[in-house]
């Protein structure tokens, strides 16, 4: 036993002499007369006189009993072991075991060796020692935070599973070093169980070493010479026109062994049926690609879903790409007149019109429709292209509804003329946060009456794929056009010139918004204001502008990883609705539409295809796969980790002291949770009511 304040236990020990003392002074010795006449009273008092010396002794008992547990409960005595042997300071260890739940973990046998091995590390610990667990990978993380009980731990181990996600142990290791931080005393170990992948070390950086008297040992449970092979990557047309015969899938293939793979079987799925199959070989450390024809039913405008995968080999999951693909009949392009007139040759759509409409044997079919006003919500949900022609003004309600339509992946074309109005556009357009407008409109310039002077397209941008097809020699001169008057312009910060005049004025800018693209093109699309359309680069010019908005859009694939969150973008009339999502598994989750009539699934643990179903609208899908990077199951080395972790030398580690400043912090929290005084105040209480009762029968 140990006192924080042991003067008091003195004082209490003196102090309980005192009412001895005073007991013996008090005494009196009678004189002994013997009185034969009362020899039979004396006998028949004596039990009497006995029983009443007993209750006196037992009083000076107990207020002596008072007294040395008053001294005794002020002077704090606590029970504990010596600071050297006790677990707090050291005398037992403080361990966080991490184990790697990520998917290359499902290496086959692997987990089952690190579950093994992390109850191992368990079972090596003593009694009193104290342990936590992390069960990690890139975003999903279990921690149960340090404790002696250590069956709990073992239960989690045991039914612990694999995850979908790549590896990040970087998050790990710094959560166990801020568990162990919290330990002010005492051995500190972490035990990482994993296949210690290169992958999983990428965002370490010098400053992430654990802290000094923190040691960590690593259990390489990963095979030394793996045999893995992955699809990496497929590249699909996101759109499929009816021209588009020959349409053409390229999976890569990687392998990530040390041996050469000879006829490997690649089979291509379409609508959950076998389309296709090839051989491949693959050299070690190398990537092949296969390429498959992509038969998809083209007599019907609708999503199809697929993937391409391998044989089975040790390490199944990334074995299999998913992927969506949406077949057309055509690109659907609605016009807004802004300047209709009696004579054809005088609208603003005429060379525009007939330039959609004349597709020949080689263009993508068009099917155009034209109007004055702006269409409804509904309508404009069938459209794939919008072209605003020269629209002088709109009101609010129409603006937001353009806006939500290039949001949800719709092309928009903007084309200006004498019609335009600059501040109707800047005001449901332009000046906010993210505007519609991929500039900002200044001001007219020149003269399409007199025609002295004009401009010619001198800048474009021929890696762009509206302008891809005239790259080449005699494959269209955009400097033959005369533009007598255009807009003068200053493009927005995220928008981009891809054609510009020989003065420095954007011709034609882009921007993204949304899921949708945006190209506004500065001068008139008809004759009022240049001669573009007399010129043979004008119709090709409209078909590929329409065509790279259509295919861009419809066609824009999000490329999902397991882990993110989905995102259906629907339409404000749909708000509140109910939708039903189904994951790969068919499991049905039931889910309402937001305010703007959008949803966001974040539940996409596992990797395949994701489907949302509205009723009266088609079914949209997505489809989510892993993250390959993790395919590479090549270790790093421990001792070079360990150096990355700990430091190479003994100097950079600082061992645990039991300073008497840790002595005293030791003994003060162990007396505080053992609270002896207290108990030993409530027996003081106990006795003085005791020493009071007795006291007035004596």
């Amino acid at each position: 036993m140990g006192f924080l304040a042991g003067a008091f236990a003195i004082a209490g020990a003196v102090g309980a002499s005192i009412p001895l003392i005073i007991h013996l002074l008090n005494r009196e010795r009678a004189r002994r007369l013997v009185f034969s006449t009362i020899r039979f009273i004396q006998m028949s008092h004596q039990t009497n006189v006995q029983r009443h010396r007993l209750k006196r002794l037992l009083l000076l008992l107990m207020r002596i009993l008072m007294l040395l547990l008053l001294g005794f409960a002020f002077a704090r005595p606590f029970f504990a072991q010596d600071p050297a042997t006790a677990p707090e300071l050291g005398g037992v260890r403080n361990a966080v075991i991490i184990l790697d739940t990520s998917y290359s973990m499902q290496y086959e046998g692997v987990f089952e060796r690190a579950k093994k091995e992390a109850i191992n590390r368990l079972d090596g610990l003593d009694s009193a020692d104290a342990a936590a667990l992390i069960l990690s990978a890139d975003k999903v993380r279990q921690v149960l935070p340090l404790e002696t009980e250590h069956s709990h731990i073992r239960t989690v181990i045991e039914n612990a599973e694999t995850t979908n996600y790549t590896t990040d142990y970087l998050d790990a290791i710094q959560t166990a070093d801020e568990i162990l931080k919290g330990i002010s005393i005492g051995q500190k170990q972490i035990f990482l169980v994993g296949d210690l992948q290169k992958s999983g070390w990428e965002n370490f950086l010098e400053t992430d070493r654990l802290s000094p008297d923190v040691d960590i040992e690593f259990v390489n449970i990963g095979e030394e010479q793996p045999n893995n092979q992955a699809i990496t990557d497929i590249n699909v047309p996101p759109v499929v026109l009816i021209e588009q015969k020959d349409t053409e899938l390229v999976a890569r293939v990687h392998n990530f062994s040390t041996e050469r793979i000879e006829n490997l079987n690649v089979n291509l799925y379409i609508d959950e049926r076998k389309a296709d199959t090839m051989e491949v070989d693959i050299e070690p450390e190398d990537s092949t690609d296969a390429a498959f024809n992509l038969q998809v039913d083209l007599q019907s405008e609708s999503a199809h879903t697929g993937w391409v995968e391998i044989e089975d080999d040790a390490l199944e999951i990334d074995n299999r790409y998913y992927f969506t693909v949406q077949s057309m009949q055509s690109i659907k392009v609605h016009c807004v007149n802004g300047e209709k007139k009696r004579s054809d040759i005088d609208d603003e759509t005429f060379f525009l019109t007939r330039a959609l409409k004349d597709v020949g044997d080689e263009g993508a079919p068009i099917d155009y429709t034209e109007s004055v006003t702006i269409p409804s919500e509904a309508a404009l949900q069938r459209y794939d292209v919008l072209i605003l022609a020269n629209v002088k003004q709109f009101s609010t309600v129409e603006a937001e509804r353009i806006k939500t339509f290039v949001n949800s992946g719709g092309g928009l074309i903007i084309t200006l003329g004498d019609q335009i109005d600059s501040s109707v556009y800047q005001q449901h357009f332009g000046g906010a946060d993210n505007p519609l407008l991929p500039c900002t409109l200044m001001q007219a310039v020149g003269d399409p009456i007199g025609k002295p002077e004009f401009k010619v397209i001198a800048s474009v941008d021929y890696k762009h794929p509206i302008f891809v097809p005239f790259s080449n020699p005699n494959h269209g001169d955009f400097g033959k056009g005369r533009f007598y008057r255009y807009y003068q312009t200053a493009a927005t910060a995220d928008a981009t010139a891809i054609a510009s005049y020989d003065d420095g004025n954007p011709a034609l800018l882009e921007k993204v918004y949304g899921n949708g693209r945006v190209l506004c093109y500065t001068s008139s699309i008809d004759r009022e204001w240049n001669d573009l359309p007399i010129h043979g680069v004008f119709l090709p010019f409209l078909h590929e502008s329409v065509k790279y908005l259509a295919l861009k859009q419809a066609g824009k694939v999000p490329d999902y990883r397991v882990g993110d969150a989905l995102e259906y973008i629907g339409s404000r009339d749909g708000a509140g609705k109910e939708v039903a999502v189904f994951n790969p598994d068919k499991k049905e989750t039931r889910l309402e539409l937001n305010e703007q009539g959008n949803l966001y699934f974040g539940a996409t643990q596992n990797p395949g295809i994701y489907s949302v179903h509205r009723s009266g609208e088609t079914t949209h899908y997505d489809v989510v796969n892993v993250d390959t990077a993790e395919s590479d199951i090549t270790p790093r080395d421990p001792e070079e980790l360990t150096s990355l972790l700990v430091g190479s030398t003994e100097a950079d580690r600082t061992p645990t002291e039991i300073t008497p400043e840790v002595r005293q912090e030791y003994r003060e929290d162990v007396e505080k949770n053992q609270g002896i005084s207290m108990y030993l105040l409530l027996a003081v209480f106990a006795l003085a009511v005791g020493e009071m009762f007795l006291a007035n029968r004596v």
